[in-house]
């Protein structure tokens, strides 16, 4: 007998806008990164609207203006008083659990080049009622996690996280299965990652972004 599961909701935490991607300070000012955090933002919430197997998404942030951004965007904004990201998150996936989802998959803001087979293949290699599927970004972290149920292990986000979810997986008796796609590794953190999106990301809100200011650059110049 094949099981049926619920639609998958998708949970994506956003710091303040004032405090993200300050990596990237040396080539952008304060309020091109945000503009840049809200573009890539817009990216990810497009490739998993476009996703058959997801229901609804989340945006957890302290941020009002991201949680307005999100909404105008389709997703349901949960506001959250600096948490912390694995707080942030496990507050998010509260909401879902209130809401009777019994599946979950958590995604970085900061994947523009994401698409939607990305996150239907996620989902389609979970098959178990208990399960975790993991996707490992370029730095040894995770930039994405399905969960089912969605309190199966602890949170362990932030630095080399991937091997950390592995072993969690293992703990809670659970065989991690690994995801692993160019699109989904590539998180933007570094001035170099910005070049990839002038090279892989054509027709990406954030390769327009990133076009514009070229082109902004380029008119000041001459």
């Amino acid at each position: 007998m094949s099981l049926i599961y619920m639609p998958v909701w998708a949970v994506i935490p956003v710091k303040r806008l004032s405090e993200a991607k300050s990596s990237l300070s040396a080539v952008l000012v304060p309020e091109q990164r945000c503009r840049l955090v809200l573009s890539m933002l817009a990216d990810v919430l497009g490739a998993v609207h476009q996703a058959p197997s997801i229901a609804s998404a989340i945006v957890v942030s302290p941020d009002e203006r991201v949680l307005s951004f999100a909404r105008l965007h389709g997703a349901e904004g949960v506001a959250e008083p600096d948490l912390g990201l694995n707080e942030a998150l496990k507050l998010a996936i509260r909401h879902t659990i209130s809401k009777g989802v019994d599946s979950v998959l958590i995604l970085p803001a900061d994947l523009p080049l994401l698409k939607s087979a990305d996150v239907e293949n996620l989902i389609v290699m979970a098959s178990a009622p208990k399960d975790v599927v993991i996707a490992p970004s370029k730095a040894k972290g995770t930039n994405a996690l399905f969960l089912r149920p969605p309190v199966l292990i602890n949170l362990r986000f932030g630095g080399e996280s991937f091997p950390l979810h592995v072993k969690e997986a293992s703990r809670a008796g659970v065989r991690p299965r690994v995801y692993r796609s160019p699109t989904v590794a590539l998180d933007i953190d570094e001035p170099e990652d910005l070049l990839k999106i002038e090279t892989l990301g054509l027709g990406t809100r954030t390769y327009r972004f990133m076009r514009s200011l070229a082109k902004k650059a380029s008119a000041r110049i001459e």
